[in-house]
């Protein structure tokens, strides 16, 4: 794992400009949300008369951006708990996530775990000290007790997973818990045609941000678009094509450059995927302790982990501490300290 260098750029009108002080402008901007009624972050910004527009453009980009949200959606004081003492450094595992999903199952002990791919749970039946896991092929897993760590985007499909008896309280809470929308793309290149950088911005852009694999040198570009501009793309015929003609306009280089030196993209749609049913969450207005409520167990038999249920919504970090967590609260209190 490596840390990424504090390096994003603007462009507007085609020109590429520094952000000296990405982070810590971002910072100020939540600094201003103060307590009371709760409202959306785009209302909080938009009544912010001590803010330039050039920077409520970005507060209103980074959290679409970062945060995957619909700026009109999230929970201004959400924004501000979520960022408050919060040292903004970011982190790229060199082998990819999946080396963390590796390490994960190397932990486990294969005399006391049993690892079952492809089994879709489509039903949780379950009373004080007692589960019935089905699945769609018909097998039924049982337990005295149950993690639930699926996305709350599943958790929120109604034909996803049945629960009897029903969870009315988890469900009030996923009430107030928005799911992301997201659009990322992978451009691969046969060799690299632009100078060093971490991120570039331009929140006019079909793709707003853009990242390479700094430090690491590398053929590789990644585009990013959440809430509305995803929203938007999803409605793309072609989001390659789309991403191509992005990233050339950003550039300042023409489009058939960027594709004459492609050679391969990936693009994947969260939304339709039966199993994220979205990108990950975030709360919506007057759900900024709804992550609390969700976390609760269930009469000690049902336990809820996930970026979801975490203080850190939307990052790995997060949903990694809500399992260690599920874990003490299974294990008991000899275990809740560790």
């Amino acid at each position: 794992m490596y840390e990424l260098p504090n390096d994003h750029w603007s462009v507007r009108d085609g020109k590429w400009e520094r952000l000296e002080n990405f982070w810590q402008t971002a910072s100020d901007v939540f600094a201003r949300i103060r307590g009371g009624h709760d409202r959306s972050f785009a209302d909080f910004v938009r009544a912010q008369r001590g803010l330039s527009s050039r920077t409520k453009q970005m507060a209103l980009g980074f959290v679409e951006g970062f945060n995957a949200a619909h700026a009109d959606r999230m929970s201004a004081l959400a924004m501000r708990d979520e960022s408050d003492g919060v040292e903004f450094k970011q982190f790229r595992i060199a082998g990819g996530y999946d080396t963390l999903v590796a390490w994960l199952r190397a932990g486990l002990n294969p005399d006391r775990a049993t690892i079952r791919l492809g089994r879709a749970v489509t039903a949780i039946n379950w009373r004080r000290g007692r589960v019935v896991v089905c699945t769609a092929d018909g097998d039924e897993l049982r337990a005295k007790a149950a993690v639930i760590t699926v996305p709350a985007g599943v958790l929120k499909a109604p034909e996803a997973i049945r629960f009897t008896p029903e969870l009315r309280d988890k469900q009030r809470a996923l009430e107030r818990i928005e799911v992301g929308h997201v659009v990322k793309i992978v451009l691969c290149f046969r060799e690299r045609f632009w100078d060093d950088f971490n991120f570039v911005h331009d929140y006019d852009a079909s793709f707003p941000t853009w990242w390479t694999t700094a430090p690491v040198r590398a053929p590789v570009m990644t585009g990013w678009a959440g809430g509305h501009a995803a929203d938007r793309l999803l409605a793309e015929a072609d989001v390659i094509e789309r991403g191509i003609a992005s990233l050339a306009s950003i550039l300042g280089v023409p489009r058939r450059r960027v594709a004459s030196k492609l050679d391969a993209a990936h693009t994947h749609d969260w939304q339709a995927d039966p199993f994220s049913r979205g990108a990950y969450s975030y709360a919506g207005v007057g759900g900024s302790e709804a992550y609390r409520a969700l976390a609760k167990p269930v009469a000690n038999t049902l336990f809820f982990a996930g970026e979801a249920t975490s203080d850190q919504t939307g990052t790995v970090a997060g949903a990694i501490a809500s399992g260690r967590r599920a874990a003490r609260q299974i294990l008991g209190p000899r275990h809740r300290n560790r």
